[in-house]
Parts: structure tokens; sequence; C-alpha cells
């Protein structure tokens, strides 16, 4: 009778912990001939904020603002500008929209209450969006509260990009350069106390075989944050044959993740308390080799477990529970801990972005518009 009971509780639990995840769409949401980038999520997952662009002044009735919309960004009759980036807002739990400013790459601060981005200073008239256009762009925060503006970090030259808050009075963003070709990139850290309004450089420009160091994303919090930073090792004229790809906190290199072609981590690791890392490792020369999900330990490997599923693309969710991948036909979304999956409903189009909520039980996807030409749309699902 125990070995019964036994048996009955194994195959109890076996079916419990067999179980694939779980996803509801909570959002999608477009307008139609616009772009949709750089999103994010607040920490409770009921807030989105994004940038819209308008892919041609021939869209038509693309230019309206869509009902119920709050704009607190005005064209008037000035058209130089239609073009532009807007920062959008939405709040899951209104549905409502909210217009903020021209910019980019906007994020939350820890509270909610706030949103920093790089204000896009000059009409771009249309024009590619190249390292030209972009310099000169200055650090603003915008105030939900009290819906006001605040310029906390300006430039007459250069680049600033990619601000993100650490807490909720300190703000860490690149300087820029143009770099391959025309076209800006991070190449230092600097960080910003609203408190004090003093600026301290994290990480300062450095030059490896005649090219900059490149920047990569900011993680965690705090005095914990982390950044990603791709380094040179040899060039040809002009050309990176190799990078050094590092997870970097100040001067402490965190985790060497090897030396190889330019390759974007962003979303291929999860950093964990303790030291401890989860890494997808999918950067390999032939399509048919193996990828791996690899746990570090303090920069031991404490585990390595292959993937024997085929993917085009892949998104680590930050605490290394899930994996979404395409395989350019299908969406999924892994388990990692016992390889179950779960295929999401979502058209046959190309994915331009997936973006994890901090918690993981938050995923928003930007593809194609799976009816409407040169249209993007914003996907929000919850999954368990």
């Amino acid at each position: 009778m125990k070995g019964i009971t036994t048996l009955f509780l194994l195959f109890f639990v076996t079916g419990i912990v067999a179980q694939p995840p779980k996803a509801q769409l909570q959002l999608e949401w477009f307008q139609e001939g616009h772009i949709l980038q750089g999103v994010s999520m607040n920490k409770q997952g009921d807030e989105l904020v994004f940038v819209k662009r308008l892919r041609s002044k021939e869209a038509g009735t693309a230019t309206a603002v869509p009902a119920g919309t709050e704009n607190l960004v005005s064209y008037g009759k000035d058209t130089s500008r239609l073009l532009d980036p807007v920062i959008a807002h939405y709040d899951l739990k209104s549905r409502r929209l909210l217009l903020l400013d021209y910019g980019w790459a906007p994020r939350f601060s820890p509270n909610s209450r706030r949103v920093v981005y790089a204000h896009q200073e000059k009409p771009l008239n249309g024009a590619r969006v190249v390292a030209e256009s972009l310099k000169g762009n200055g650090i603003r925060i915008f105030e939900f509260q009290t819906k006001k503006v605040i310029d906390a970090v300006t430039t007459t030259r250069g680049f600033l990009m990619d601000p993100v808050f650490t807490d909720s009075a300190s703000i860490i963003y690149k300087t820029g350069d143009a770099v391959n070709g025309p076209y800006a990139a991070g190449i230092s850290l600097h960080r910003y106390n609203l408190l004090t309004k003093k600026t301290e450089l994290l990480y300062g420009a450095r030059i490896r075989h005649r090219l900059y160091d490149l920047m990569g994303d900011v993680y965690g919090s705090g005095s914990h944050y982390a950044f990603t930073v791709y380094s040179p090792q040899d060039s040809a004229p002009g050309l990176a044959n190799e990078y050094s790809h590092l997870l970097m906190r100040g001067q402490d290199t965190l985790h060497n993740f090897g030396i190889r072609h330019y390759s974007n981590l962003d979303a291929k690791f999860a950093l964990l308390p303790g030291d401890q890392l989860v890494y997808l490792d999918d950067n390999h020369l032939m399509a048919e080799d193996t990828s791996f999900i690899v746990t570090y330990q303090s920069g031991n490997v404490l585990s390595k477990k292959p993937l024997d599923m085929e993917f085009s693309k892949a998104w680590l969710s930050p605490e290394g529970r899930f994996l979404f991948y395409t395989n350019n036909e299908q969406v999924f979304i892994l388990r990692i801990a016992d390889f179950t999956k779960l295929q999401l409903p979502l058209a046959k189009k190309e994915i331009h972005s997936v973006v994890w909520s901090d918690d993981g039980h938050k995923v928003a996807v930007v593809q194609d518009h799976d009816t409407l030409p040169h249209t993007d749309k914003l996907y929000l699902f919850s999954v368990n």
C-alpha cells in the first residue's frame, strides 16, 4: 500500500511539474502606418511606454490621434515633426493613451511616477535617423502627477542616449559618437543624481585597435547595477573582426562571455542574486550546432542544458525562468525548468522586438500587423 501511495504521489508531482506554461492576451494595440519601438514596462506590469513613429506623410488617416488619447504633443500647422518619434504611455487599467513628448528609449522610474527618455531636439523632417540627427539631444524626465517635463541633462553637441533609472534619484545614460559609418552608438556611461544635480563618469570611452568599446544595456538597480561592453580585440581596416563580450560593474568584470564576432547580449542572460547568471548560449557558427542554457555561479558552470528545438530568435526572461522563441513559422514560450512549451497565437509575421517584465510574468511583442501593410502591432501577454 505504501508503494502504491508513493507511486501515485510521484505521478501526481510529475504531472504538476510537466504542465506547460500558460499565457493570456491582455492587449493588442496599433496605429495605422506607425512603427513601434523602445517598448518598456513598469515593475507592476500594468503600464507601458513606447515610441511610435509615422512611416510617411502620405499615410492619410494614420496621422490622426486615436480616440480617447490625451495629447501633450501638438503638431499645430507645422508639419516638420510629423515623422518624429513620439513617446506614448499606455495604462492597462484605464485603457488610455497619453502622448508625452518627442523622444527615444523611454524607461519608467522604480515607482512608475516618472519616465526618463532622450529628447529628440531637432525635427527629423523625414530624414534617415543617423548620428547627425541625434546630435544635441538631451535627457528629459516626464512627471505623471504634474504632467511637467524636466530637462535633466542637456548638451549642445555630442550624443546623450538610452537613459535608465537605477533608483528613484539616479539616472545612468550613455554618451555616444558616430561609429560604424554614420550611425551613433554608446561609448561611455555617466550617472546623474537628481538631488545633487551632479554627474559622474562610470565608464570612460576607450579605443582599442582604433575602434571604440561599445556600450550595451544597463541592468539591475542601486549599487548593484551592471552593464554590457563589447570590446574590439583585433581589426581589419576600420572593422573589428572579434569582440570581447563582457558584463561589468564599474571597472570590475562580473562575467566574460568570450571573444567572438559581435553578437548582441540583450535578453540573452539573466543576472540573479548571489552572483548567479543564466545564459542563453546560442552563438555558434553553424545553424545546426546545439544551443545551451548555461547556469553560472561566480563564473563557474553549475549546469548546461542543451536545447533540442530549432529557433531563429530567442529572448530569455530577466529572472531566467522562461524563453520566448520563434522558428520563423511559429512562436513559443518555453519553461526552462522542465522544457515544456506553449505556442502563442501570433501571425506568421516578422517579430521586431520582445520585452519581458522584470518578474517574467508579462511579455510584450511587436511585430508586423497581419493585415495592414507598413503597420506594427503591440501585443501584451501575461505568463505563468
